[in-house]
């Protein structure tokens, strides 16, 4: 069943997956620069997830467009 996605929806979506989507960027770039593996795996793992919200937002909303 679809939901009703409103302009404002639209709006706040839009913004939270920028969101994501510029921290699994920012998450990715610091693990390169991190000496450290352990702690770089964890900035990339950070990353993956931060990637995986930003997907699971644009499918949810491709899911609810008319």
């Amino acid at each position: 069943m679809k939901n009703e996605i409103t302009t404002k929806d639209l709006l706040a979506l839009n913004e939270l997956m920028t969101f994501e989507n510029w921290i699994a960027v920012k998450m990715l770039n610091i693990s390169d620069e991190i000496s450290s593996d352990r702690l770089g795996n964890q900035f990339r793992e950070m990353a993956k997830i931060h990637a995986m919200h930003h997907k699971n937002i644009l499918d949810y909303v491709t899911s609810n467009s008319n």
